[in-house]
């Protein structure tokens, strides 16, 4: 049981600590909208851990067999969708800039930007669907449906493992949302800024790299 648990938490933060798309989509949203996007960003992540670890140690290595042949596909769309945000992002930078400029004020969010309006919901809903269709995400629960298979034939030890992985991966998102809204209000907002448009040029390299990969262009 205690086994599992730590199994659980190791798979969590091995999923969650690496830098990303979403990683860096969670930092945005902190310091676009504050605290309260950010763990909202944050927590639609870790949602998406919790769905994919339960239901690939409840289907075990049959999840693997349906859904391996949707993984290039869904390399294709996130590449494409990240594409579109990063592009996006950078166009509303852009015309905030500008806008700013005209007025002689300070440069805040524009009122279209994703992170910074709507409610904290929305943006739960809308990270669940980004995470959803992210391929690391994806390839990561297949494999570990694929290769724990007999984790899914004990029940107190199924819960257990998606219980560590889904508190880990939980802890980290809010750590970054935090972060996000931490730099938002405390860095100049020169700084703030170039972070900003940083993320969104990270993002359009991320897409673009998932797109080009499953396309086989690129190894």
């Amino acid at each position: 049981m205690e086994g599992a648990l730590l199994a659980g938490i190791f798979a969590g933060y091995a999923i969650a600590v690496p830098v990303g798309a979403i990683a860096v989509l969670i930092i945005e949203a902190g310091m676009a909208g504050g605290l309260r996007r950010g763990l909202a960003a944050g927590a639609g992540a870790a949602t998406v851990d919790l769905t994919y670890c339960a239901t690939a140690l409840g289907i075990g290595g049959a999840v693997g067999r349906i859904f391996a042949a949707w993984v290039t596909p869904l390399q294709v769309a996130s590449g494409g969708i990240l594409i579109a945000i990063g592009v996006r992002g950078l166009l509303a930078l852009v015309v905030a800039r500008l806008n700013a400029r005209r007025g002689g004020g300070r440069t805040t969010a524009p009122r279209h930007d994703a992170h910074a309006s709507g409610s904290a919901r929305a943006l739960y809903l809308r990270f669940i669907a980004l995470t959803a269709l992210n391929p690391a995400t994806v390839i990561y629960f297949l494999a570990l449906a694929v290769g724990l298979p007999g984790l899914g034939s004990d029940p107190a030890q199924a819960v257990a493992f998606t219980l560590g992985a889904a508190g880990a991966s939980l802890s980290w998102q809010l750590f970054l949302g935090t972060v996000g809204a931490a730099a938002g209000r405390l860095l100049p907002e020169r700084l703030i800024l170039a972070t900003r448009v940083g993320g969104q040029i990270l993002i359009l390299i991320f897409g673009a790299r998932i797109a080009l990969a499953a396309l086989g262009v690129v190894d």
